[in-house]
């Protein structure tokens, strides 16, 4: 009998305290998770602490971060800027500086920083021709400005026009060299309908320097059906011919420059004694025409 209540006292004490442990346990937990958030708390305050900017080491403005700003100031010297495709801090040493109690001169970088007086002591100002200073060279786009100073820029190129008169030098640069500084038309834009057939300029411009184009020259190479075009009926009795001059080009005889006529004895010597040539007032008085080689009367 005082086995059994011994074991019935045994199963009490055991219920009991296992209903304290039940209602400990979620004490328990919210104390865990309270040690928890309080832990969580302070991660959050010291990831706070270290992010504060005030702590932090502040680094110079790099291209990229003023392109977040300045995209369209970016986006021309990334594609027209030349040269100054350079880092942003190159040339703005301090950024932002500018303020409304200082001229905007006195604020951004001065040309000959860098340039120094590249057009002489006359043309400091370079912004008068170079309009965007982003892109220099492609913002040499105010001609009416330009064309007043091609000449000292461009000193052989206005020495050619002045020493060999042509219609060339009767318009101003900027009636070829319109649009931009650099632009060059294609011939046929003023010259609609040359003399043979346009390829490109450079078959203009191998007889035709462009500044001075009636001083004519050319090359060993230049075909006949180049000078046709202004010499056709001499370039007709020449292809009509039989005789050996029927073989060469126009410019093995008339050679380098245009308008050069040569002597027969230049090629031929001379062929016949000097008693026969003295009865005669030069070769083409018995050979006619040099192209055909036709006596006269024939």
């Amino acid at each position: 009998m005082n086995r059994f209540k011994n074991y019935t006292i045994g199963l009490m004490v055991v219920g009991l305290l296992t209903s304290l442990w039940g209602c400990v346990e979620p004490n328990a937990t919210a104390m865990g998770t309270a040690v928890a958030e309080a832990g969580s708390k302070e991660r959050v305050v010291v990831s706070e602490k270290a992010a504060n900017p005030y702590e932090q080491k502040i680094v110079q403005l790099t291209t990229t971060d003023c392109a977040r700003c300045h995209e369209s100031v970016f986006n021309t010297v990334r594609d027209t800027g030349g040269k100054h495709q350079l880092e942003c801090r190159f040339c703005h040493e301090t950024f932002h500086t500018y303020r409304p109690d200082k001229a905007w001169k006195d604020e951004v970088p001065n040309c000959e920083t860098c340039h120094g007086e590249i057009h002489g002591a006359e043309f400091k100002a370079c912004l008068s021709c170079h309009g965007n200073a982003h892109a220099p060279i492609a913002g040499l786009v105010n001609m009416t400005t330009l064309e007043k100073d091609c000449g000292n820029c461009h000193a052989p190129q206005q020495a050619e026009i002045t020493e060999y008169p042509s219609a060339h030098g009767k318009i101003q640069c900027s009636d070829c060299h319109h649009s931009r500084h650099g632009y060059v038309p294609n011939c046929t834009e003023c010259h609609a309908e040359p003399h043979t057939a346009f390829i490109d300029n450079s078959s203009c411009m191998g007889c035709h320097p462009v500044h001075k184009p009636k001083q004519i020259s050319y090359s060993e190479e230049t075909p006949n059906s180049a000078c046709a075009g202004c010499h056709s009926s001499i370039t007709t009795r020449l292809e009509t011919t039989h005789k050996k001059h029927a073989a060469l080009q126009c410019s093995y005889c008339h050679t380098k420059t245009h308008g050069n006529v040569p002597n027969c004895q230049q090629c031929h010597g001379l062929p016949h004694s000097k008693a026969m040539l003295d009865q005669f007032n030069g070769c083409l008085e018995c050979h006619g025409d040099p192209h055909a080689l036709v006596f006269p009367g024939q």
